[in-house]
């Protein structure tokens, strides 16, 4: 009874389900783990992920059907619990947990910003849902990226488009992964924001770096500039 997992269309899919020989709460699990320690001590950070399942929110008690997280031995630490048409996102025990209604059977990008202890920011498709002051810094000791699908009561898929983190790259800067400098790596996210953007269209959170002279939307006069500081050397 072995979970499935496969690339389609561009997506990681995982299909768990209950075991024949198992009586529930013990279907299947498919997980993944990454330490993240070479972000130990940045000033910012940021998680982002797109993806989408078919479990029921009645599986999130139990940290299904969907679950990623942002984890350490510290005082701060995140998960996100999702189902097809509800969203779960946990900071800290001691603090109120928020459930987000999002609409079944298509993608959302989830984007969380944490700025040192000053402030964190949560983004569901662009819009700001939550944000206060965190309880310390992330990451600090241990840090790592889980995520996983879990069947406990009812058969699941989920899709995942993409994992995304690192340090928040600057305003207007062309340089998504912060290293300081501009190359192929960065114009393959500057190429998907031009492609979601366009003039007049909201470059979001995820795309203010790409947003040259950030005027909110990401179009081909921030292409012009992005090209001038482009290094074809790489």
């Amino acid at each position: 009874c072995e979970t499935k997992e496969w690339i389609e269309g561009g997506m990681f899919l995982q299909e768990v389900e209950l075991c024949l020989d198992v009586t529930p709460p013990e279907g299947q699990a498919s997980s993944f783990r990454k330490p993240i320690t070479q972000f130990i001590g940045f000033e910012t950070f940021f998680l982002e992920f797109r993806m989408q399942t078919t479990g029921d929110r009645s599986e999130i008690p139990f940290s299904a059907p969907a679950a990623i997280a942002a984890g350490s031995f510290g005082p701060t630490n995140y998960s996100f619990v999702i189902a097809a048409d509800q969203a779960k996102f946990f900071r800290d025990t001691d603090l109120p947990i928020p459930f987000f209604d999002i609409e079944p059977d298509m993608p959302h990008t989830y984007r969380l910003e944490q700025y040192g202890v000053n402030e964190y920011f949560l983004f569901i498709d662009d819009v700001l849902v939550d944000e206060g002051t965190p309880e310390g810094p992330y990451p600090s000791s241990s840090p790592e990226l889980a995520f996983r699908a879990r069947s406990v009561f009812v058969d699941s898929v989920t899709e995942w488009d993409y994992i995304r983190w690192g340090d928040i790259p600057t305003p207007g800067s062309g340089d998504f992964d912060s290293e300081g400098d501009i190359d192929t790596r960065d114009l393959f996210y500057f190429d998907e924001c031009l492609n979601n953007g366009g003039p007049n269209t909201n470059s979001g959170p995820g795309c203010t770096w790409a947003d040259m002279d950030q005027d909110g939307d990401v179009d081909f006069k921030d292409f012009a500039d992005f090209q001038l500081i482009f290094d074809t050397t790489e």
